[in-house]
Order: structure tokens, then sequence, then C-alpha cells
């Protein structure tokens, strides 16, 4: 049986999770004897559940979250609150590797749209900027059901969610950091009970010039190594993010989102070349980002239609001979149905046209890509979820891909403070083989076969809320199996194959806690990853390592404590990398990072200012990301914010 390996962690799940339910409930009888305060607000980040895959885990970050990264990029907000490993150096690249899976395997959804380049076929989530959204979920496990192409091992879906009634709101933030970082955003939003806008515009200039010990770089004399300064790391971004929704009736609503991204970085040398002097390469990326449509909601009737458009753009080495461009236009009809058969459906299609012109194809290609998708979620006995989704994909010339996922949840406890779920799932992922691994000239190979995964998962959520406490605990146990891998190999010549198949496997816990005691509220979280990465067979014949992949740490961690009293915030996390292989066979040592955050907030009618001083890296670690690549040591961040809201006196229009 292939899944036998997990029969030890699902042992040892069982163990922790019973350990963690005595803890709480011991907990919670000592809470209710001792506090009457009044009900909490959130603060924490809360795991939520998505509709249609109501097994599978989720992280939602909250409005304090979101604040103490909304100067950085998508890449730093996992950093600090998701035991997920970002592969980065300290310039303008950053990729993630999900359940130690490859970065194609990843979905970045912009409003449901899959954002992923075309040509790499991943983001590179240093250039997403976090202040632009106020919903960001991640979602762990496969979900191409839902989402199609790439949603292997996990997606992240980015988008805003809209206040009516609110009247005039401006919002200006800056930032001033250590190595002559530099971050400004400004917001404006307007809304009534029918019309909603918003723009958020920000730049951020960074020449990262931080000095770290050159591990390439000795001086035998002294017999250590030398002390070096960052060159060629600089980052310049600026974005603009719109959104637009008009109330035509109480049933229609129209809306419009359009984001727009200009990104340069110069792309950091390694050691050696940071100190030998080469690698003076930059990359210019520009992004348009378009989705509109209608919304027609009808009693348990949903109807939504959106057209979106996206074009990327690179450009390296400002050399315009060697271009790289994709436009893509998609197509999407929604049907929504609330009580069908006393369950919740949603059946719809997507099409999405592609035209790249990339300097290394044929001029001439283009592809059309259609999926036809169905899910449907019914409760049964009260007690039992159950949610099917099914996706059928064409592509171009290419096989057509099924994929499909089924979920369990089942309310094994629930009264007035606890709640307990079970959850197990089972689904089916693909990931369409990227323009650059089918068409690049000359060795494209346009035979591959998507990658493919199947997905098994099993866990737990415990819920425990009084007047004057909060705590969620989740614990989830995955077996994910990736066949048809795609690797580029030297075969007299470097050429994209279908190398391998990859097992991954492992445990994930996570625990989030609010405490009120008097003015003063507490919180307090952890997550924990395990997980098991390696090749289990090869298709062309080379000989099986049996180590963990590259890049692939077993063991990750986060932490967190967290405390408001009154009109101050303070807050200090903890992320903990355990050892990673890398190319060349070396090990990359574990670190453990701190960073802290204080913030004051001022009042005064209906202007709001805040002002906080954030130290990252507070051990000053020496430590590398990504092998012979520097990163910064311990450096600092001063951030001014004022808001004012005139509000809107009309209730209708």
């Amino acid at each position: 049986m292939r899944c036998s390996g997990l029969n030890d962690i699902i042992m040892s799940i069982l163990k922790y999770f019973i350990l963690w339910i005595l803890l709480l409930l011991v907990f919670d009888i000592s809470a209710q004897k001792t506090n009457k305060s009044k009900e909490l607000k959130s603060v924490s980040i809360v795991g939520h559940t998505n509709k249609y895959m109501i097994a599978s885990k989720s992280m939602t970050l909250d409005s304090i979250a979101l604040s103490t990264v909304s100067a950085g990029t998508l890449a730093d907000m996992l950093n600090k609150y998701a035991p997920i490993y970002v592969k980065q150096n300290a310039g303008g690249l950053a990729t993630i590797h999900f359940r130690g899976t490859s970065a194609d395997h990843t979905a970045i959804m912009f409003n449901g749209i899959n954002i992923n380049s075309l040509t790499l076929g991943h983001s590179n989530v240093s250039n997403i900027p976090t202040f632009l959204f106020n919903d960001v979920k991640v979602q762990f496990g496969s979900a191409s059901a839902l989402y199609g192409t790439d949603a292997i091992a996990g997606s992240i879906h980015l988008q805003n969610t809209t206040s009516w009634n609110k009247g005039l709101q401006i919002g200006v933030q800056q930032n001033i950091a250590s190595f002559h970082n530099y971050f400004t955003g400004l917001h404006i939003g307007y809304s009534n009970a029918r019309f909603s806008y918003s723009i958020k515009g920000y730049s951020t200039k960074q020449k990262n010039d931080f000095t770290f010990i050159n591990y390439q770089a000795k001086d035998f004399v002294k017999n250590e190594f030398r002390l070096d300064t960052t060159k060629n790391s600089s980052v310049k971004n600026f974005g603009i993010l719109q959104d637009i929704k008009y109330n035509i009736s109480k049933k229609l609503q129209a809306y419009l989102s359009i984001w727009y991204e200009d990104d340069w970085h110069e792309i950091q040398p390694n050691m050696s070349a940071n100190f030998y002097g080469g690698g003076n390469n930059e990359i210019y990326n520009k992004h348009l980002r378009t989705i509109g449509g209608l919304k027609y909601f009808s009693g348990k009737h949903k109807l939504t239609t959106d057209l979106a458009y996206i074009y990327d753009y690179q450009l390296y080495n400002n050399d315009a001979s060697n271009t790289i461009s994709t436009k893509s236009t998609i197509a999407r009809v929604n049907y929504y149905n609330s009580n069908l058969l006393k369950g919740d459906l949603n059946i719809g299609m997507n099409y999405k046209y592609i035209k790249p012109e990339v300097y290394a194809y044929d001029q001439n290609l283009r592809e059309n890509r259609f999926d036809v998708f169905l899910s449907y979620k019914r409760i049964f006995i009260k007690k039992l979820a159950v949610s099917v989704n099914l996706r059928q994909g064409f592509v171009t010339n290419y096989k057509s891909q099924f994929s499909p996922s089924l979920g369990f949840n089942y309310l094994l406890l629930k009264n007035k403070s606890h709640q307990l779920n079970i959850k197990t799932s089972y689904s089916n992922s693909f990931k369409t083989p990227t323009f650059n691994n089918r068409y690049w000239l000359p060795n494209g190979n346009p035979n591959l076969l998507p990658e493919n995964s199947n997905t098994y998962e099993i866990g737990g959520e415990y819920n425990l809320q009084t007047k004057s406490t909060k705590i969620n605990t989740t614990a989830t146990v995955f077996f994910m199996d990736i066949d048809n891998w795609i690797q580029w190999v030297n075969q007299g010549g470097w050429r994209p194959i279908n190398k391998k198949k990859v097992e991954s496997k492992g445990l994930e816990m996570s625990l989030n806690a609010e405490q009120k005691i008097g003015k003063l509220l507490f919180g307090a979280g952890a997550s924990f990853t395990y997980n098991i990465v390696t090749e289990v067979k090869s298709y062309s014949n080379s000989k099986l390592s049996g180590e963990q992949m590259m890049y692939s740490p077993e063991y990750m961690a986060n932490g967190r404590l967290s405390a408001i009293y009154k009109k101050y915030f303070w807050q200090m996390n903890a992320s903990f990398t355990g050892e990673r292989n890398t190319e060349s066979n070396n090990i990359l040592e574990s670190y453990l990072l701190l960073d802290s955050r204080l913030s004051r907030n001022f009042d005064y009618k209906n202007h709001h200012f805040s002002l906080s001083l954030a130290v990252n890296n507070i051990l000053n670690k020496e430590y590398q990301n990504w092998q012979y690549y520097a990163m910064p040591g311990i450096n600092y961040e001063i951030s001014f914010r004022y808001n004012i809201n005139i509000t809107n006196k009309s209730k209708s229009n």
C-alpha cells in the first residue's frame, strides 16, 4: 500500500491532538471561573474553510496581521505567519515551495484568476505587495478541482472586500527602514449605499546595501572570512489597484478591478561574484491585470459573468531582443444555487486564450484552454458535511485533464463553548507544462505530460470560545504523490523531461489563542510543519538518492506573542527554518529569526494616526535562505500612518 508510511504519523497526530484537547479543556475550565469580561474582537489568524473545500486547511490573515506587513510583500507575510518555505535572496526574487514541492505547484489567485507566469509557471512573490489587499487567504493542499492548473500543493488568494456606506476615506503610509529602504503608500476610497470606489498606490525603493560575512572570500592571513557589503541588489517597484463596484439594482451588481505593476530589480550576485566582481544583471517586469463583470442575485440563485485580461512583460538587462511577454483573455460564467436537493451547487466554465510573444518561441504560437467544473456541498444528519468538486480541462493539442476532489467534515462536538470537527479528503490536481518547458527553442519538449498529483488528508479542528477566551487549534496529516515531475536534464544539451515521481508526506499543526485580562488583550499563536519529500521513482534510469528534496526543510515553525493595551500594540514573532539540501549536495544550516514591533495609535475626531517601530532579526543571525546568497542581519523600520474618514450620511440612493 503506497500510504503505508503514514501509520506512525497518524498515530502520533492522534496522540498529540488528544493531548491538546485535554489541555485546552483544563484551560477553559480555569478561564470560565476567573473571567467574566466582554466578548473579544478577533485579532488572531484563524483558519477558515472554503465553501466547497470543507475538509481542507486554510488560513486567513486578519487586519492586525496584515498591518504588520503592509509595507512588505507576500514573501514577507508568509515568512512571518505561515510555515511555508520561501526560497529567496535579499533582492527581488522569491518563490514559494509549498509542502516541499516546486515553485510551479502553487497557484496565486487575484479575484479568482490565476496570475502565475505562463512562461515560467510561477510568481515572484517579492513583487506582490500586501498593501494593495485587505483579504489574503492561504489554502493548504491540492485544489485543482476548484482553481485549475498549478494548485497541486496550495494556493494563495488576493482580493479586497467592500464596506458600503463609509463615505470618503483617505490613508497615507510612510516607512523608512535600514539599508536605504523606503515605502510610500496611498489609499483613497469612497462608498455609499450603491457605489464603491477604491484606489491604492504604492512605491518602494530598496538599496539593500547591508554588510555580511562572505563565506566565499577568505582572508588567509587572518584565517577568517571577510566582511563584505551587498552590491547590485536594488529594487524599485510601484503599483496601482483600482476597485469599482456599482449596484445597478438590488439584484444586479457590476464591478471592475484594474491592477498595474511596474517592477524593477537588480539580480543579487552570489557571495563569490559579490566580492570578486560580476553578476551585474537586472530584470524589468510590468503587469496589467484587469477583471470585470456582472453579478446577479435572486433568492437562492446567483449568476456571475466575468471577463479578464492579463498582460505580462519582462525585459532582461534592458535588451529589447530578449523580450518575453504574454497576453491572455479569460471569460468565466458561474451559476450558484444555495438550495438544490438540500445542498449548495456551483457550476460553470472558464475559457482562456493565450498569445505569447517570446523571442525564443515560434512567433505564431497560440493556445486555447477550456474548463468546465461542478461543485456540490450538502450537510447530512446535521453533523456530516460532504463536498464534491469536479473539473474537466482541455488544452490546445494536448491531453485533457480530469480533476476530482471529495471532502468530509464531521461535527463531533458542539456546545456553547466548544466545537470539534474531524476532516478527511482526497483530491487530484494537475500542472499544465509551462510554455518555456514546451516551446523554448531549440530544446523545449512539446511532448511533455502534465504533472499529476493525488493528495490524501485527515485532521481535526477544535474551537473554544468564552466571553474572555478564544482558542483555535488544528492538526492535519497529509500524503501527496506527484507523478510526471518535470525537470531540465542534460542529455547532450539541456532539455525538460517527465523525470520522476515524488512523494510528500507530513504533519501540520497550529494553535491560536486570545485572552482578555482587564483592559489587556493578550494573543499567542504557533504553527508547525514536519514534511518529508523524496523522489520515489525515476523515469530516466537515474539512481534514487533517498534524500530530502532540495530546499525542502523537514521542520518549520512560526510563533507569535501579542498584546493590545488601550492604544498600544506590541508583537513578537519567531520563525524557525530547518536544514535544507542544496544543488551542490551541501546542507544549509537551520536558523531562528526573531522580530518585534511596537505601535501607538493617536485619534482625534475622524483623524487616525499610527506610529510604529519594528526590529527585525533581533539576534543578528547570519543565515542563508538560498545557498551563497547573503541575507540581512539586524535591521530597523519606522512606520507612520494617517487616515481620515468623512462619513457619508446618506443611507440609500
